[in-house]
This record gives structure tokens, C-alpha cells and sequence, in this order.
């Protein structure tokens, strides 16, 4: 069947005989087959003569988006789908230590047991939003990998404006916000001992409908349909992960001086005044990030803080951002 819609996806209609004579089976077994992926729920419309046309509809199955990629290296690698999923970190660390190559994807429409930062849980419903992990192995000093957060953000970000004309931003280190809510968030786990880094599990949770969210919510989060015009969720994916690709590449090539003035060009947290809250607690202006990731704020007595991602969370003294 997965052979029929990689056919199919390449778009327009398509006769049962050229399908019959590319996948060298009949007319009468093309027929049951395009029936079987009906009843999986794809919509596949039939025209005489003209024969097959499928309508994709706003799915993340790989065949829909695996041929239109413009990268080397994210998405080559394995890819994992699935409809519902624990977690595509989870999945992913397990592919990671059974030797999945660099650039491999996990992917799901619903996440059950999604994760936020500082152990918070990231709500995943089917269908909502992009809930993506993605396998780096990268060429980088185990104390630079945390900037691999910041790549992440910044392509995120890049993929939602060229796609939407949504006017998001980035709040430190990693959120995407747009209209002073929260669209996306971004979660880095590592593997590495003190000289080598295995590899590096990066999941991203983008609210992209409004039912991404739990009403509760809706003072602090937001979606891209609330905020921009979506086309589809595969046309951000492949967006996200061309981005991504030339970011990371850029930190690897020339380290932090690579990618500093795109993140702090895309910032909305830099020069904001801003609460810390958590390991220390302070109100300051955020001046600026160092060359680890790390934002610096300096206080109203005029000291100069380095502020941790791991150790706090920083918000706006007038509101989440």
C-alpha cells in the first residue's frame, strides 16, 4: 500500500494502468489496494479514465513530504511515524542507542506522555499541532550542545514565518512566542561523557491548531492558526528541518560567532526587563547571551548575573514574555 501513495503523493491523477505497470501488479489488485487505504482513512478520489487522485489532506505520514526535502542531512537518516506515541524523545533516545544514524526523525500525530522543560508535561493531542524529535550526532564539544537549543529555536522560528507571515519571535532560551503567547516549545536531551558527545535528541511541540492546547491555557498559549495563514503541517516540517540543517551546520563550522546575531536579531527577550525566577531570584534587564547560550541580566544595583536555562525560568515583569 505505502507503494501506491508514494505514487499518489507526487500529486495530480494517475490511471490505475500506469500503477498496474510501475508496481507490475493488476488492474483488479491497484483496485483493492486504493480500497484498503480508503478504509485507513486516506482520501483517494477516482475520476474514469483519468483515474487517481489523492487529496493529502493536513497529515505528517512521511510519504506525504519525505520527496520534497531540501536537506543532506536531517530526515535521511531513519524515520519513525507513528499516530500515537508516549513520547517522540522517549522513541528516539531508543532508536539513538540502537544505532539510528544522524538525522533520523520520530513523529507522531499524538503524544501521550509529552515533555516539557524542567519536568513540566507537554500537551500533544491528535492532529493539533508538530510533535517532532530529531537524532543529531554532531561535531561539537560536549559543553557546546546546549547551543544546539538555540539552532532549534531559531529555525523554528525562521520555518513559521516563511510559512505563515505569523510574527513570531524567540523568548529566552527556546520558546517561540507570537502576540505574547506561547506558539512552540523545545526540549534537548544529551548523551555524552566528558570528551565525546553520542548523540543529541531534539523534540519540538508546536501548537499549530487550536485544539494543541487545554483551555486553561489560553491566557499564555497560542496557535499558528489563531496567528498566521497554515497551509499544512508537512509544508512547516520541511521548512523546520532545511533551517535547522544550515544552523546547526553553521554552529559546528564557526561555533557560537555562527549563529549569535541570527538568535539575537530574532530575540524578544534581549533588552526587555525580565523576572528570574528559580535557583536566584532578581528583576533586571536581560543585555545579551554569552557564547554557552547563557542570558545575561544585569539587576538594578547594577550587577551583571549569568542565567542558566536549567536553573530558572525568566519572564517578562509585565507578562509571560
Amino acid at each position: 500500500m505505502r507503494s501506491i501513495l508514494e505514487i499518489l503523493a507526487q500529486g495530480g491523477q494517475v490511471s490505475g494502468e500506469e500503477i498496474s505497470r510501475e508496481l507490475g501488479i493488476s488492474r483488479a489488485a491497484v483496485w483493492k489496494k486504493i480500497e484498503a487505504l480508503r478504509e485507513a482513512g486516506w482520501q483517494i478520489e477516482s475520476a474514469g479514465k483519468l483515474g487517481y487522485r489523492l487529496e493529502p489532506g493536513d497529515r505528517l505520514e512521511p510519504v506525504l513530504w519525505e520527496s520534497k526535502l531540501e536537506t543532506s542531512r536531517l530526515g535521511r537518516g531513519e524515520i519513525a511515524y507513528h499516530d500515537t506515541v508516549d513520547s517522540t524523545n522517549t522513541q528516539l533516545k531508543i532508536m539513538a542507542a540502537k544505532g539510528a544514524p544522524d538525522g533520523s526523525v520520530c513523529l507522531c500525530e499524538c503524544q501521550n506522555g509529552g515533555k516539557g522543560r524542567l519536568g513540566r508535561s507537554w500537551n500533544s493531542p491528535a492532529g493539533q499541532g508538530i510533535w517532532v524529535s530529531l537524532l543529531l550526532r554532531p561535531q561539537l564539544r560536549p559543553e557546546h550542545a546546549p547551543l544546539l537549543t538555540l539552532c532549534t529555536a531559531m529555525a523554528m522560528n525562521r520555518a513559521i514565518r516563511e510559512t505563515t507571515g505569523a510574527d513570531s519571535r524567540i523568548k529566552w532560551p527556546n520558546d517561540i512566542i507570537c502576540g505574547g503567547k506561547k506558539l512552540c516549545g523545545i526540549l534537548l536531551e544529551i548523551s555524552a561523557d566528558m570528551d565525546h558527545i553520542d548523540y543529541v535528541v531534539i523534540g519540538t511541540g508546536l501548537n499549530v491548531y487550536p485544539g494543541a492546547y487545554p483551555e486553561e491555557l489560553k491566557h499564555q498559549a497560542t496557535s499558528l492558526q489563531e496567528v498566521g495563514k497554515v497551509q499544512s503541517r508537512a509544508e512547516i516540517l520541511i521548512h523546520y528541518l532545511r533551517a535547522l540543517e544550515e544552523y546547526a551546520a553553521l554552529l559546528e563550522q564557526k561555533g557560537f560567532a555562527g549563529i549569535a546575531d541570527a538568535y539575537r536579531a530574532q530575540s524578544c527577550t534581549l533588552g526587555s526587563r525580565v523576572n528570574v525566577i528559580g535557583s536566584i531570584n532578581m528583576t533586571g534587564t536581560a543585555e545579551d547571551i554569552d557564547e554557552t547560550g547563557a542570558l545575561l541580566v544585569r539587576d538594578d544595583s547594577g550587577e551583571l548575573h549569568r542565567v542558566l536555562a536549567g536553573d530558572v525560568s525568566v519572564r517578562g515583569v509585565m507578562g509571560y514574555v
